[in-house]
């Protein structure tokens, strides 16, 4: 027994660390942390049991009933640990996977889910720890960890590291039993390992590492990778189009192609539906119904009229509108409109305080005609606009009373230097869209972590994200700094099909900042990188190198024409507009990939760089005896005494034992040999000491079988 306890505690230790790391990560997914510590002493038990007993018939009940205890701990059903909890235990698995099997519920419930993952326990400590398997065991480890990543939207990137780190250590703690400097040696550089992985910010990592990576993640996601694993994954993944809720912002978005409408028009321009202004540090939320007025209008022409706006108006311009997809929102662009409907009982409801218009019955009206002008204004004329409040009942300066201090430095600072109204949110905007610190990408975009406020994290952690990031940026920025801003959100100007046509996809789902100026009312300002307003064209035609009206002051929304430089942050962008007419909807498909799969494929390049090492250690031996005999031309004088000391870890050879007789010793033991040792070892002999010439090729293909015979051997080595 002290032999035993001698032999294993080393692999009890790693195999109980390895194990609750792992479990820990399955009850993070399903909120059962505060469990960690019981699930800790069902860990040690399995540990214990298969380190410390060598008879099958005693450790199996042993892992049944613990495995029983474990699943009390964890759901106890309000009952003592007796067969009445077993039985009720058990009937809840039977109809929970019944469950699950019929598709009735959309996740693996948490009873099934950790019965298993304790299950797995109990074999895995009984191979690592009694039948020393290693690389399956952590293997199936790795693969259970992929499966948490990718199906269950979480990070693990760190984790993986150390898993494989506990599984490279346990393997040299196997092979260099009687060799504890070779293991101290492995162990510490392991550990500096870690350390180095642990201090690198992962930010700095998956900067350097993404952008080279675009183009094959865009081939995946082409090939339709991605779809499957969010179709088939946790569901967490939220994908593009309008939504109604935004009080919980953050993360990655996977585009959708579907159209949403089609419009023939001559300017390309923003559909904008809805407005939010109460900003909770997570998210945006809607004004309170009592701050708001809804008005109701019918009939064959609906005239909208913005009521703020004191300034010129562009030439009007007919629409053609045509709903695809039967929503209730109107999606409209800036100005004055003239809705001109087919159905003269078709009942339109506008929020006068958002400015959004819906269908009284969604299912009306899925074409209607628009007259619309929009609206005609410069910067210059902007620059004359002092500061002012709209006067309503909706607090367009409301902020958390947690907003982090840095915003507001930040803030302060983007706009010390600068007098008027307009100087103030260029000078957030061009910060947020042209400042090098940021970087637009639906792909990358992270989630704030608990209670952190969803604007610090994009500023200061992440700096990575898309439009909604950009956007809700560049509004509290503003009201930090006294100027009424609000949340807006709607679609971009789609994809010119044909001259004069756009087609409208839920890919191109946006969202901007509007700011309030006296006599213009809410104007639209964008902070998100590729994308711009002609009116801002004076100062960055340099960047803006095709443009529908590339002159014009209008508020007409176009696309930037990236730059090579800026070409791996934008091909993942599907919301940027296109003017040309030779492209198809699939080339502006994006390649939105979240954390949770990119991690994967880090984490799955990573098991493969290890494995190749693994390989190259597992056959070093083979490589170096086959490097020389065939590179080095090296004679069997040389080779031999290298194989003989490799075979001397396998069967003890006495001092002065004949060659002869140790190898008919080992390859009794070793009968895969097949008498190549026994043969290699007679030739061998006649050379060294009977003068035989040596045939170097079939020496060499001799030395090549015992030296592949040596490195199989490692695998079921004698004891």
């Amino acid at each position: 027994m002290r032999r035993r306890i001698y032999d294993k505690i080393a692999p009890m230790v790693l195999s109980f660390l390895t194990f609750s790391l792992a479990f820990y990560q399955l009850l993070k997914i399903y909120h059962m942390e505060s469990l960690f510590s019981q699930n800790l002493v069902i860990i040690a038990l399995f540990c214990l049991v298969a380190g410390l007993l060598s008879k099958w018939f005693i450790k199996l009940p042993l892992y049944f009933f613990i495995l029983c205890g474990g699943l009390f701990l964890n759901f106890s059903q309000n009952l003592v640990f007796s067969v009445t909890w077993a039985n009720v235990f058990w009937q809840r698995i039977v109809n929970l996977s019944g469950l699950f099997l019929d598709g009735r519920i959309g996740y693996l419930p948490e009873e099934i889910a950790v019965s298993l993952v304790l299950l797995i326990v109990s074999l895995l400590a009984e191979l690592l720890i009694e039948y020393e398997r290693v690389v399956i065991s952590y293997l199936i480890i790795i693969g259970y960890m992929l499966f948490l990543i990718i199906y269950n939207d979480i990070e693990l990137p760190l984790e993986i590291v150390l898993f494989a780190s506990f599984g490279l250590v346990h393997r040299f703690l196997f092979v260099h039993k009687k060799n504890k400097r070779n293991f101290l040696i492995v162990a510490t550089l392991l550990a500096t390992f870690l350390l180095i992985t642990w201090g690198i910010p992962s930010d700095l990592i998956e900067t350097r590492m993404l952008a080279p990576s675009a183009t094959f993640r865009n081939y995946l996601n082409e090939k339709g990778f991605y779809q499957f694993i969010e179709e088939t994954g946790a569901g967490n993944l939220t994908r593009s189009g309008f939504s109604e809720d935004d009080e919980t912002l953050g993360g990655p978005l996977l585009d959708d192609n579907q159209v949403v409408f089609e419009a023939q028009q001559q300017s390309p321009h923003y559909w904008r539906i809805d407005s939010k202004t109460y900003y909770s540090g997570s998210g945006w939320e809607s004004p309170a119904p009592g701050n708001t007025r809804i008005d109701s209008y019918s009939g064959e022409e609906v005239d909208l009229f913005d009521a703020d706006y004191q300034a010129a108006f562009a030439e009007e311009e007919e629409i053609n509108f045509n709903r695809e997809v039967m929503d209730s929102y109107v999606p409209l662009p800036y100005g004055n409109k003239q809705i001109k409907l087919e159905e003269p009982s078709t009942e339109l409801f506008v929020n006068q305080e958002t400015q959004r218009v819906d269908f009284q019955n969604s299912e009306q009206s899925r074409s209607f005609q628009l007259a619309w002008q929009d609206f005609n204004y410069t910067l210059e004329e902007l620059a004359d606009v002092s500061l002012s409040t709209p006067e309503t009942a909706v607090d367009y300066l409301q902020l958390p009373e947690q907003l982090p201090q840095r915003v507001v430095d930040l803030a302060e600072e983007l706009t010390a230097e600068e007098e008027t109204l307009i100087g103030k949110v260029t000078a957030i905007e061009d910060y947020l869209k042209y400042s090098e610190n940021f970087r637009y990408s639906k792909v990358d975009a992270g989630f704030p972590t608990e209670n952190q406020d969803y604007v610090d994290h994009f500023l200061f952690d992440s700096q990575v994200g898309y439009c909604d990031n950009f956007s809700s940026a560049m509004v509290v920025m503003l009201r930090v700094v006294g100027i009424p801003a609000r949340w807006s959100k709607g679609f971009s100007a789609g994809e010119k099909v044909k001259e004069n046509q756009f087609v409208v996809r839920n890919s191109d789902a946006h969202s901007w900042a509007e700011v309030y100026f006296e006599g213009y009312g809410w104007l639209p300002f964008e902070a998100t990188p590729t994308f711009s307003q002609p009116l801002q064209q004076t100062t960055t035609s340099s960047e803006t190198t095709e443009s529908s009206s590339s002159e014009s002051t209008t508020t007409q929304e176009t696309s930037d024409t990236t730059t090579e430089e800026s070409s791996s942050t934008t091909e993942e962008d599907s919301s940027m507009i296109s003017t040309s007419t030779t492209e198809t909807p699939a080339n502006h498909r994006s390649f939105a990939i979240s954390p949770v799969v990119k991690n994967a494929l880090f984490i799955l390049l990573f098991v493969i760089s290890c494995g190749f090492i693994y390989i190259l250690w597992r056959w070093y031996f083979y490589l170096y005896i086959f490097f020389l005999v065939k590179i080095s031309q090296a004679n069997i004088l040389k080779v031999y005494p290298i194989l003989l000391k490799k075979a001397e870890k396998f069967v003890f050879r006495a001092s002065k034992q004949p060659l002869s007789h140790y190898t008919q010793i080992f390859e009794a033991n070793y009968p895969e040999f097949q008498q190549t040792f026994i043969y290699l070892t007679s030739s061998y002999e006649q050379v060294l000491y009977g003068g035989k010439q040596e045939d170097k090729q079939s020496y060499g293909q001799l030395l090549l079988a015992v030296a592949w015979h040596l490195s199989q051997a490692k695998k079921r080595r004698k004891t």
